[in-house]
């Protein structure tokens, strides 16, 4: 099983940096360009996660959150503010690693710090066994409905991308899940909001997922270059792993157990929660400096979010 677990690690990792799966880049894709593929994509992910918990035979599943439901959306609203100051969601943060910016390794100090900070004010959670909110084959039917939907967005363009795509996020979703089910402290976030509970094999599979991550990126033509960060995207790390993983420990997790174990229960708290985060995403990229369509300049003046176009 112990073998299992770490080659399952490695192709998750291997699958994070191809797909460059993240929240923060699929948000900015669909403010800024208009483009809803990476979001589809991530709940193509969702679909898949039912299926490989229902085939392994994990439900009811047990999740859990926070007792007091605004102290857990304030946390999610935090978590996605720290996700888009750090530049990249937990997943994100993997791929980015992938591509050789080892900076990102800041973003799980900034996290530990939190998590460190937080000492034992915890929020009292609540635990439920959930049965999945529908069968696996409707969960099938409608990741190969969210394929079409991405192919015909494309116009035909790229059909061997999107496929590529489509079959890693599957291939991902279901060593996430088995990995996840067979082994409680995982995945990074967890592991660093709890320390304490975790065994060496925790780390085996923390650093087998990084291991294929860079695995991935060294094969990827120009997948893999290393040049150094400047101190301003340094600190950024550091400040959006703070953030996050405030928000983890108030939640508590972070992206990928709402997505991948809250949504698949249809727990409205899961959904909530991500609406939540992408608020706190949106928010931050309102409020940066990167170019925004003239619809977006308009919700951010309204929101009364500082925001210039140029870039300096």
């Amino acid at each position: 099983m112990t073998l299992w677990l770490l080659v399952l690690a490695l192709l998750l990792g291997a699958v994070l940096r191809s797909g460059s799966v993240c929240m923060v880049a699929a948000t900015e894709a669909f403010l800024r360009r208009r483009d809803p593929s990476r979001a589809l994509l991530i709940a193509e992910g969702t679909c898949w996660a039912l299926v490989a918990l229902t085939l392994i035979g994990a439900y009811p599943l047990g999740v859990r959150f926070s007792e007091s439901m605004l102290l857990g959306l304030a946390g999610a609203f935090v978590f996605g503010m720290g996700a888009a100051v750090n530049g990249a969601c937990a997943f994100g943060v993997i791929a980015q690693v992938g591509t050789g910016r080892f900076e990102y390794a800041l973003t799980g100090v900034g996290v530990w710090i939190a998590v460190q900070a937080s000492g034992g004010m915890r929020p009292v959670t609540e635990s439920m066994d959930m049965a999945p909110v529908g069968t696996w084959s409707a969960a099938v039917m409608l990741a190969v409905a969210l394929v079409l939907v991405r192919l015909w967005l494309r116009r035909g363009r790229t059909v061997g991308r999107v496929l590529f795509l489509g079959v890693a996020m599957a291939v991902g979703a279901a060593c996430f899940t088995a990995i996840a089910v067979n082994h409680a402290r995982f995945p990074w976030i967890a592991l660093l909001n709890d320390p304490g509970m975790a065994t060496a094999l925790s780390w085996w599979i923390a650093g087998s997922v990084v291991a294929g991550a860079i695995g991935a990126g060294l094969v990827i033509p120009d997948g893999f270059n290393l040049s150094w960060p400047g101190f301003g995207r340094l600190g950024r790390r550091l400040i959006g792993g703070v953030l996050m993983g405030t928000g983890s420990v108030m939640l508590p997790g972070g992206n990928s157990s709402l997505l991948f174990f809250g949504l698949t229960t249809g727990a409205p708290m899961a959904a909530l929660g991500l609406v939540a985060m992408l608020a706190g995403i949106v928010v931050m990229i309102l409020a940066s400096a990167g170019p925004l369509s003239p619809f977006l300049r308009r919700v951010a003046a309204m929101c009364g979010l500082g925001h210039s176009d140029h870039r300096g």
